[in-house]
């Protein structure tokens, strides 16, 4: 796991700002704090994964109050119930179509 100066670095490169000019907007909470939050973990997760995202959700998380803490907790657990399910239709298409017969390469089926 990095460090906040891996955090910070990485944070300058994606979005030009570091956790310092964060605290403001995530001590005041909101909406637009709860966004940045999740701009911000998405940036690190996209450069590496929880090696970034964990040590930033550390030291920033609980500055936000507790209604956005609330808040961004119900949007995580939405986007994890939507990939699973995302995931389920998915296999459940590739199931289906294992039988099937495929579609002659014009794209009309057999009449």
């Amino acid at each position: 796991m990095f460090g906040m100066n891996e955090v910070d670095e990485e944070l300058r490169r994606g979005l030009g700002l570091a956790t310092k000019e964060l605290e403001p907007l995530l001590r005041d909470g909101g909406d637009a704090a709860e966004m940045k939050f999740m701009e911000c973990c998405r940036c690190l997760w996209k450069a590496n994964g929880t090696e970034l995202v964990e040590p930033f959700v550390d030291a920033v998380f609980n500055m936000l109050p507790e209604t956005s803490r609330c808040v961004l907790f119900q949007r995580l657990l939405t986007i994890v119930y939507v990939a699973q399910d995302s995931e389920r239709l998915q296999r459940a298409a590739e199931e289906a179509g294992v039988g099937a017969s495929p579609a002659p390469p014009d794209g009309r089926g057999a009449t």
